[in-house]
This record gives C-alpha cells, structure tokens and sequence, in this order.
C-alpha cells in the first residue's frame, strides 16, 4: 500500500521506544511513505522536539508523559495494537500479535493532510470607530449592542 503523500506537506513521525521495536515500527513506517527519527533517550526527544518537524511521536504509554511535557503534539500509544491471540480451544493464550493495520490507520488519521479541509475561519469582525483602527470585535456583540442602546435611547430621550 504505497503512499500518495506530498513529502512538502507531511511531518515526520518521532518514534520513541527501546532499538529493537523502534527500528521494526520504523521500518514498517518507511514501507508505507513515512519519514521517521528514532530518539532512544529523553535527550534525543527533547532536541527532536525543540523543533516544529515533528507532527506525532510512537511510544509506550509510560513515555506518553515525557513526549507530551516536553511538546503538546499526539502521541499514538503502541501498545494498544498488540492483542490477545486466542488459542484452537478458544482460550486466551499469553501471546499477542500487532495489529499493523489498525496501527497505520491511526498513524494516516493523525498525520497525513486531509483534502478539502480549511482552516478554522475567524468569526466576522467589525472595527470599533470610537476605540482606534486595529481593535476590532465580533460584529454579533456590536451588533447586539447597537441594539441595546438603540432600545435605551428610544425609552430614555433626553429633556
């Protein structure tokens, strides 16, 4: 299943976890058109962090903590992919297998761009003559307010 990603557009992916599982889910990230940083250390997170190339971090729900103190940024929990694999008796056995599908349908859900989607639009905004040209408010409260003092002065002329 190869990517259609747009390299310009995608952040990479920060994974933080023991070498060996890093470098499989690395491995397995990079077949489906991810760029990946493996960080082994809470050094290497942190640096890997202090920058703005990273839109999610891969680790175990121990260092979901460290990751996000350190960067607000989603964090996709590995071990949440790894199930119980039932035996011919139907009995759970201490093995589990990664569900690899599911993991990379939450990895594309929360990195890769969404067409079609815009950016939150600002509520409308109408500048205040009385207060200087660079503040502005919503223009339902000046509207509201219009209103108001509109309703006062017609109840309360002046003598």
């Amino acid at each position: 299943m190869a990517s259609d990603l747009t390299k310009g557009a995608q952040k990479r992916i920060l994974i933080f976890l023991p070498k060996g599982a890093a470098q499989v889910i690395a491995t397995k990230l990079a077949e489906h058109g991810y760029e990946t940083t493996v960080a082994l250390s809470i050094a290497e997170v942190s640096n890997a962090l202090h920058s703005d190339r990273y839109g999610l971090a891969v680790t175990t729900r121990p260092d979901i903590d460290i990751v996000r103190n350190i960067r607000s940024i989603p964090v996709v929990n590995l071990e949440v992919f790894f199930h119980a694999v039932p035996s011919d008796s139907g009995l759970v056995t201490s093995s589990k297998q990664f569900d690899d599908t599911g993991f990379l349908q939450r990895i594309k859900a929360l990195i890769d761009p969404r067409p079609g989607r815009s950016e939150p639009t600002q509520p409308e905004t109408a500048p205040i003559a009385s207060a200087g040209a660079n503040v502005k408010w919503p223009s339902r409260w000046l509207v509201f307010a219009r209103s108001l003092l509109g309703s006062y002065v017609a109840t309360n002329p002046k003598s």
